[in-house]
């Protein structure tokens, strides 16, 4: 999961990489600004391209900070809603740029280096000007490739890359991160190196073993609900599309995907993946019971589609534990599209059908599973159409 730049920097800092001073604006009463100016404020969203798509601007006097701050809260970027900003003194220097990334291919970690960095490294060949190498992931080997890499430095600020490489990589290796990367990596005149950018990627599957990377996400579960949903809840549930009209309860990461990309090919909006993991439900209807207060909290959702290929769960229980979440809450009623296929099919059709008020539409085929979802929101749109009309 990706860490929103003022995350991914303030680990940067606690492991000795030296960050711009910068104040986060949460959007409330202007914040005071960090030092002297000028400054450049920065959307907070956890995409790449910010700068490219106006999420990143000067503040070259106090005076223009109120400007630049509505023009950036609220400001949507690649479908992402900018709920905060991070301002920070500017920086001006030679831009390189430095990364750790996982290469599970290659079975190790890539240490890329190049003195060409900024928003344009990804149109030139990582490292083709510095260093590229895979090194195992242990730290006497990456050390190793740190000191190498750093050899590719220009000597001016060879010892601050070195220093820089050297608790980068003591960072990737303690947090077990996915990738760290610096970009650009200032250089500046008198020989220091200053992180202008940071993207972290943290490893999910890691959290029993990075308490640190918990706390953040208890503290900013506001900022990474999906990321919080899921260490807490132990099961995926990750909005994709804000705007979305077809809620989703599914179980298997793979199929669930797979469900996914039919549906945007149809032209339809699903507003969440979801895996659900009904062997994990153990007769509670509180999993899904969750999953239906983020949908309702949603708004967008118009449709909900149940999609469960069972081999070893029973369906009937998972269809009766359905029906039992649907009757806790009577207060939130959408069209579902249930499709049920394996283990115990027959019965839960039959629980379908004796309760008939709950707009459930038993449909074992994937096909005019989807092609009811169409059907159900087209009559919704056509009802809004002739209310509007009178």
């Amino acid at each position: 999961m990706l860490l929103l730049e003022v995350d991914g920097k303030a680990l940067l800092a606690r492991a000795g990489i030296a960050v711009p001073a910068g104040v986060l604006d949460e959007g409330g009463a202007a914040p005071d600004l960090p030092g002297a100016g000028p400054w450049i404020a920065k959307a907070q969203v956890p995409v790449g391209g910010r700068g490219k798509a106006g999420g990143v601007l000067p503040v070259a006097s106090a005076g223009d900070l109120p400007p630049v701050r509505a023009a950036l809260l609220g400001k949507r970027i690649k479908g992402f809603e900018t709920p905060e900003i991070l301002i920070e003194q500017a920086c001006a220097g030679e831009e390189h740029y430095l990364a750790l990334m996982l290469d599970a291919a290659a079975g190790g970690a890539r240490l890329i280096y190049s003195p060409f960095g900024g928003i344009d490294i990804e149109s030139r060949q990582a490292g083709a000007d510095g260093y590229n190498a895979v090194t195992p992931l242990e730290a006497p080997a990456l050390a190793r490739a740190v000191h190498e890499m750093a050899a590719t430095a220009p000597a001016s600020h060879r010892a601050a890359i070195l220093a820089a490489g050297l608790a980068l990589a003591e960072l990737f290796l303690a947090r077990q991160l996915l990738l760290a990367e610096i970009n650009p990596l200032f250089a500046l005149p008198d020989g220091s190196v200053l992180a202008g950018d940071a993207k972290v990627v943290i490893d999910m599957n890691t959290l029993a073993q990075q308490p640190e990377i918990v706390a953040l996400l208890r503290a900013r579960q506001h900022r990474y609900p999906d990321g919080w949903r899921k260490h807490s809840e132990d099961f995926d549930f990750v909005e994709i599309d804000p705007a979305g009209q077809i809620g989703l309860v599914t179980t298997g990461a793979g199929l669930s995907m797979m469900l996914i990309d039919e549906m945007v090919r149809r032209g339809l909006a699903p507003y969440n993946f979801c895996d659900v993991r009904t062997g994990q439900m153990r007769g509670s209807p509180e999993r899904l019971l969750r999953i239906f207060d983020w949908l309702r909290a949603a708004g967008s959702v118009r449709v909900l589609l149940v999609n469960v290929f069972a081999g070893i769960t029973d369906l009937a229980e998972f269809t009766q534990l359905l029906v039992t979440a649907l009757r806790a809450r009577p207060d939130w009623r959408v069209p579902i599209v249930a499709r049920l296929v394996g283990n115990g099919e027959a019965a839960a059709r039959r629980i379908i059908d004796a309760n008939p008020d709950l707009a459930l539409c038993f449909e074992p085929d994937l096909e005019r599973a989807l092609d009811q979802v169409q059907v159900l929101l087209a009559r919704q749109a056509a009802g809004k159409e002739s209310a509007h009309a009178v």
